[in-house]
């Protein structure tokens, strides 16, 4: 069986999305979509510069994304009722295992004894344990399945919770591009807003108490 972890998925949500993109000064009005690519190599241009999209003072900040989800309670609510259910399948998946492991050693037994009175017998008991196998082997995939499109749903919940909160938290304009640190070699510490991201959201955050 096939385990997850939605941390190590959702860890790329906003590595390679551009939030908010740069407005020439020229004579065009309408915002220019800026891809994920050219956000992470934003080089400072000189101001004197007639063609450059923005000035020196280019206003941009970062987001630790490790530290965003492992301290937001809400994707840290999320991974835990994954996680929960992961333990779920793995239990169901072993005590249907562990049932076909015992029969087959059962037969074995039986068949070292020579307490097989036929050749049929010993060919129904053949059969059946083929077909707990195949079963077993069934409900693998099936959980498997059942486990990544529940990761994928949840990934989709937590990044539309934080791509909506950063709409808002950057309401003002006062940041053309939010980044994850994933995305870049270099940030200067000055520009990590992770702590003031985390306290907002987690302070906009109300866990659902209902078992």
């Amino acid at each position: 069986m096939k385990y997850f972890n939605s941390l190590s998925i959702v860890a790329i949500l906003l590595a390679t999305t551009s939030l908010f993109s740069c407005k020439k000064n020229g004579s065009e009005g309408d915002a220019q979509n800026t891809s994920s690519s050219e956000a992470e190599n934003v080089e400072v241009v000189d101001s004197t510069s007639q063609s450059a999209c923005c000035s020196s003072s280019f206003p941009i900040a970062y987001v630790n994304v490790d530290s965003l989800l492992l301290n937001y309670n809400y994707a840290k609510d999320l991974n835990e009722s994954l996680l929960k259910k992961e333990e779920r399948s793995r239990k169901e998946l072993k005590s249907k295992a562990d049932k076909l492991k015992a029969d087959y050693e059962s037969m074995m037994k039986k068949y070292q004894a020579g307490a097989y009175l036929s050749e049929d017998q010993l060919r129904r008991d053949q059969e059946s344990l083929a077909k707990q196998e195949q079963d077993v082997q069934m409900l693998d995939a099936k959980l498997t399945q059942e486990l990544m499109a529940e990761q994928q749903k949840t990934n989709k919940q937590l990044r539309d919770t934080i791509i909506s909160f950063f709409k808002v938290y950057n309401a003002d304009k006062r940041y053309k591009y939010i980044l994850s640190d994933a995305g870049v070699l270099y940030v200067d510490d000055a520009l990590n807003i992770t702590q003031d991201v985390l306290d907002q959201l987690n302070a906009k955050y109300v866990p659902n108490k209902k078992k």
